[in-house]
């Protein structure tokens, strides 16, 4: 029986170690047509090239869920020919962040995993992920004066919203609590990930693969 107790114990404490984790899965990508064209997209983007962009969207590419879709409709949505349009910093964020295993023969792949492997238990509405090890966890909404409580790497927080909240994740900090609840404290918006943040759908055609959505919300 102690035989078989210990091989019980060790596997109930790695759940409950793993519980509100979301590591990023590894780099593998079955496709090797996906993995160039996540290369080229990726150049591209640090070049800020358009003509790329614009070739290797899907004519009926989703721009959010309230539109018709297509590419003129992308155009408007993202002021794609202004100098300061926010897809190439959205895109860039995305590729950062990274994708999801690549299925087998799969001609559809979404990024960044965040959205894609999300485990259902976590409202989406509700909890980040933060992204990033040993991210600090603090008293106050601060660096200046403020203590460290604690550290979170790639755990999914629970968002402690106010009614009067009106925090921007690109500039401010956020209450979070760790899911069991053992601590909560201020992070830093720019180490938080929503799983529903902006997500890119690429799918694969006769011509190679295109863009074919990048959407936020759900």
């Amino acid at each position: 029986m102690k035989k078989l107790l210990l091989p019980l114990l060790f596997l109930v404490a790695f759940q409950i170690s793993a519980q509100g984790k979301l590591q990023p899965p590894s780099p593998e990508i079955s496709d090797y047509s996906l993995s160039q064209f996540l290369t080229e997209l990726t150049l591209a983007v640090g070049k800020k090239d358009k003509k790329f962009i614009l070739d290797h969207l899907s004519p009926h590419i989703l721009n959010s869920f309230g539109g018709d879709g297509g590419i003129e409709e992308f155009k408007a949505y993202w002021d794609f020919d202004s100098v300061d349009s926010k897809f190439w910093e959205v895109t860039e964020q995305l590729l950062l962040i990274g994708g999801p295993k690549h299925k087998k023969d799969a001609e559809d792949y979404i990024i960044p995993f965040t959205f894609s492997d999300w485990p259902e238990d976590y409202d989406a509405f509700e909890h980040f992920l933060v992204l990033g090890t040993n991210v600090n966890v603090r008293d106050k909404p601060t660096t200046l004066g403020s203590q460290v409580l604690g550290q979170f790497s790639y755990q999914i927080v629970k968002w402690n919203r106010t009614e009067n909240d009106t925090s921007d994740m690109e500039s401010q900090w956020y209450n979070v609590s760790s899911v069991d609840g053992k601590l909560t404290g201020y992070v830093f918006g720019n180490y938080l990930v929503s799983p529903i943040g902006y997500r890119m759908g690429l799918t694969k055609t006769e011509k190679g693969w295109v863009i074919s959505l990048l959407v936020a919300g759900d």
